[in-house]
């Protein structure tokens, strides 16, 4: 056995380190798709791009203003793309700061019907003197959530060249399309922006290969009429936590049923067919792991019962596929990584039937020499993958074909909200409160079956009302404080007869909006003069030693901790070195003072007077120099 594989368990990369810069670069634009969100890992991701030591997310959470100065410093440069319906839900009360990420996320559905389940990053680092553009490319298997699941990622590196690289075009094709498939308000011109400008960085971009790795394709479903599924020959390997029989037949309609190797899920294998596990000469299953639940592939294959909330995932969420193939008299392994599962809806053509290779999906292909890379056999050895893993054992499913057809009557109404064109207007109230009033573009109506409680996301589902129907007609939802309004809603359907449940998050259109709700938000957080001094500091400081300070703070990130009061570094000299730079950390303080300043005093309880009069003599400064 080769002392080489390509998947090696204890080679393991954190999340944070794919969003980090390399060293003297900076973020210049980042790119991410996913079929789950959760907003807790999305309001952490700017804050581990802005600081490089925010490791832990607990941490990064309990550190509000590492939070807010991660948005407002890198919000603008990042685009997020999620399946609509697919946000998670928060039944409490949310952040505040969500209402940042309103921009940044959009929500998108897959045109051909099924369901939008790329998951990548694609980044591009600007040097910080001198240097080429940097690029870097993340295909996962895991959605921008808290799961901890075993996972699979390929991250590449390259740079941008005067040279184009057609091996790019499934993922420039991808991300071109991503604003054109938003539902909804549709997508925010700066993740316009984003995608079309990384799109044109992707044409020119070469990729360094990962050791012993001779070649690299790519390949996307779903934004057309083709379906593209892995090349499998006599040698096959499947890791797929959701699988059923037509995909697997196909994938080893060549195959030798001992060199035949699939790791699964429990449940999902237990739905397999006699036939199809008879393919397999080795079918395997995590021992004893942790179990999670992702909530994926909730778009039904069939009308069997496994299509969803069988059981808890034991802990697998990996896709890989792994095959040998002869190629100029040398043998050759190929691994195909990403994020789709063997299931009809991912790899197989459509039968016009909505069902098929409806997905989205996104993949990467490796090849290298069998001699340097390991056989199929290799990668579940004992040694390798194998000491995880234990035999498959059949398990008798307990959901029942009534509970599938619930979830799926469910998830056609997710998807009619979704479609639905939700609008919020807002309407000022006395005492700086906000009505708040909700509509639909197109009308809908609840089955008398189901019931529909929708909410603000920030105040949570003790505020939420039952509704029966929506049209264009405002219908109010509640009244609020103008710092908790955002697009985003909280829903709730349920089965009246099973109590069977889903919860969830969706973007509206928000009209109306007061001009002052982001100082309100600030405000909020930037609640007394230590905390303001802090965040000045954090604006003038390196990075690094804001970050460790941040999170050193921990949940005392208000205001009291690292950073404590004025005395422990003088701001002048801080000032007077961004003075004498390129002032952008001024501009910035510039911004942050007027959100937080009285419009009709001038005054404000959180910034200090002594400040403000340091502060007058550096703004007189920087307007001489302008004029």
């Amino acid at each position: 056995m080769t002392e080489q594989t390509m998947l090696a368990p204890d080679n393991r990369t954190l999340y944070g380190e794919i969003l980090r810069p390399p060293a003297g670069y900076v973020l210049d634009q980042a790119l991410a798709t996913t079929y789950t969100l959760d907003f807790e890992t999305a309001l952490v991701v700017p804050a581990t791009m802005a600081f490089h030591a925010a490791e832990n997310r607990q941490d990064t959470l309990d550190s509000p203003l590492a939070l807010l100065e991660g948005l407002e410093r890198l919000s603008s440069r990042i685009a997020i793309f999620c399946e609509a319906g697919r946000i998670k839900a928060m039944p409490k009360q949310g952040n505040r700061l969500t209402a940042l990420l309103e921009n940044t996320v959009t929500e998108v559905l897959a045109p051909r019907g099924g369901a939008f389940h790329p998951k990548l990053w694609v980044l591009r680092f600007a040097p910080i003197d001198t240097g080429p553009t940097f690029m870097r490319l993340a295909l996962l298997s895991r959605n921008l959530t808290a799961d901890q699941s075993w996972d699979l990622s390929l991250v590449l590196d390259g740079e941008e060249t005067a040279k184009r690289n057609k091996a790019n075009k499934p993922i420039m094709d991808l991300v071109a399309a991503l604003p054109s498939l938003a539902t909804g308000r549709g997508a925010s011109a700066a993740n316009r922006a984003i995608a079309q400008s990384l799109t044109q960085s992707l044409n020119k971009t070469s990729w360094q290969h990962p050791e012993q790795i001779l070649d690299i394709c790519f390949a996307v479903n779903g934004i057309t009429d083709e379906a593209w599924a892995p090349k499998m020959g006599r040698s096959v390997g499947i890791i797929s936590p959701f699988v059923t029989d037509e995909a697997l037949q196909e994938l080893t309609s060549e195959a030798l049923e001992d060199q035949c190797y699939l790791w699964g899920r429990q449940d999902e294998l237990s739905a397999l067919t006699p036939e199809t596990l008879a393919k397999f000469g080795h079918v395997l299953v995590l021992d004893d792991m942790a179990e999670t639940e992702d909530g994926e592939e909730t778009t039904p294959d069939s009308n069997t019962a496994h299509s969803r909330n069988s059981v808890p995932a034991r802990g697998l969420h990996a896709k890989a596929f792994f095959t040998e193939h002869c190629y100029d008299r040398r043998w050759h392994t190929e691994v195909t990584i990403g994020s789709g599962n063997a299931t009809r809806a991912a790899l197989l053509p459509s039968k016009g039937d909505g069902t098929g290779a409806a997905n989205v999906e996104v993949f990467a292909t490796l090849t290298g020499l069998r001699r340097h890379i390991g056989r199929v056999q290799d990668q579940f050895s004992p040694e390798r993958l194998g000491r995880y893993l234990q035999d498959f054992t059949p398990y008798t499913s307990e959901t029942t074909g009534t509970d599938a057809t619930i979830e799926r009557k469910l998830d056609r109404l997710r998807k009619m909200l979704a479609q639905a064109g939700l609008t919020l207007r807002c309407s000022e109230m006395p005492g700086d409160r906000i009505a708040l009033l909700l509509s639909s573009q197109t009308p809908l109506h609840v089955p008398e079956t189901i019931g529909l409680s929708v909410w603000p996301l920030v105040i949570g589902a003790d505020h939420s009302r039952t509704i029966d129907a929506l049209d264009q007609t405002d219908l109010p939802l509640c009244e609020l404080a103008l710092v908790d309004v955002t697009r985003w809603i909280g829903v709730r359907l349920e089965d009246k007869a099973s109590g069977i449940l889903q919860e969830f998050t969706l973007g509206t259109d928000l009209r109306d909006l007061p001009e002052n709700r982001t100082a309100q938000i600030l405000k909020s957080v930037i609640q007394n003069k230590s905390a303001f001094l802090n965040y000045i500091r954090l604006l003038l400081g390196d990075v690094s030693d804001a970050g460790k300070a941040l999170m050193a703070a921990g949940s005392g990130g208000a205001g009291e901790g690292a950073f404590n009061t004025a005395q422990d570094r003088p701001l002048l000299e801080d000032l007077v070195r961004a003075l004498s730079g390129d002032k952008q950390q001024l501009h910035e303080i510039e911004r942050l003072m007027a959100r937080l300043v009285d419009p009709d005093t001038g005054e404000s309880d959180v910034i200090p007077a002594e400040f403000q009069m340091l502060w007058a003599s550096f703004r007189q400064v920087m307007e001489s120099e302008t004029t």
